[in-house]
């Protein structure tokens, strides 16, 4: 696959957990609808990228679902006659019934989502089973099956589709640091210091492919919360700076016609909980059309809005 689950966007995560450590969340387990609209636009000195978007999250005391869609648009010609245009579909299923792990996501980007064919999406759905539950340490280990076009071919010279999957999910929490790392498609590793503490250290790092340094993503942040977790207000808004590697990435039908636009950031973030305001300098950029040619974007800046807002239910699981 192209990605890895977590490109999930991790606004849409984020929302989970602030409902759930919301005061409202202790009042019943049903189901709360959260609508969710964002925009982001970067910047670059021959490049420029609009990415308007809405989606939904529904979560209840055992079951996350999320979905969201994006419009980007390029406002300078890109080579090779490449469409300016294009979309991404997210969807993320995330459910558990005493020590069972059930997990589907579905990801297309592209000028054509999901009709373009098998290379414009990619889905995977796997199961799991938690073999080590400690007050501390979780330990899930499972498998299932992903469907994309990886470059095997069958013997006819068509796209093989299906492929097995493992599914690893480790989580350790302590006063001192939470870590987590989820393996399904690739590793994910996100950690925590301090996370009792109103101001903490934060670090997410996944590997998407093992073709150069591009590949790996991640970002660290300095934060500072307004309240502590335990405070009755809930932990649920503050400010951050840090550092970033990220990525547009998009496919199209044909065989070799990718599209990605690499860079580096450095930024600051107010999180109000309902509203996160997200923005900085971006450098280092790289654009690369059929994995193969590369040319520099420059710098520039980006700036990123998302808003969210609860409709009625609420749980109390977390």
């Amino acid at each position: 696959m192209n990605r890895t689950i977590s490109g999930i966007p991790v606004a849409l995560l984020a929302a989970w957990l602030l409902v759930g450590t919301s005061p409202a969340a202790s009042a019943d387990s049903g189901l709360q609808v959260i609508p969710l609209a964002q925009y982001q636009m970067l910047s670059l000195e021959s490049q420029k990228i609009h990415s308007p978007g809405a989606g939904v999250i529904v979560v209840g005391e055992s079951l996350f679902l999320a979905g969201l869609y994006n419009r980007h648009s390029f406002t300078q010609d890109l080579d090779f006659d490449y469409p300016d245009t294009y979309h991404s579909i997210e969807l993320m299923a995330d459910g558990r019934s005493a020590r069972h792990r059930y997990m589907g996501a579905f990801q297309s980007r592209s000028n054509r989502p999901v009709v373009g064919g098998l290379r414009t999406f990619q889905a995977v759905a796997v199961y799991g089973y938690e073999v080590v539950q400690q007050p501390r340490f979780s330990l899930v280990l499972g498998g299932g099956l992903a469907v994309s076009d990886f470059g095997i071919e069958t013997s006819g010279g068509n796209p093989w589709p299906i492929l097995p999957v493992p599914m690893m999910r480790a989580a350790w929490e302590s006063r001192l640091l939470n870590a987590n790392l989820d393996f399904i498609t690739g590793p994910n590793l996100g950690l925590t210091l301090a996370p009792q503490s109103r101001f903490r250290a934060t670090a997410d790092v996944r590997i998407d492919q093992l073709r150069d340094e591009r590949d790996l993503f991640f970002e660290g942040a300095l934060v500072y919360r307004f309240f502590s977790p335990d405070h009755p207000m809930g932990d649920l808004a503050g400010v951050a700076v840090g550092i970033k590697s990220d990525a547009y990435e998009f496919t199209r039908e044909a065989e070799d016609e990718s599209l990605e636009l690499h860079y580096y950031a450095l930024f600051a973030t107010v999180d109000l909980t309902l509203l996160k305001l997200s923005g900085g300098y971006a450098f280092d950029s790289r654009l690369r059309y059929r994995e193969r040619v590369t040319e520099s974007a420059g710098d520039g800046w980006f700036i990123s809005v998302s808003a969210l807002y609860p409709l009625g239910g609420s749980r109390d699981d977390r």
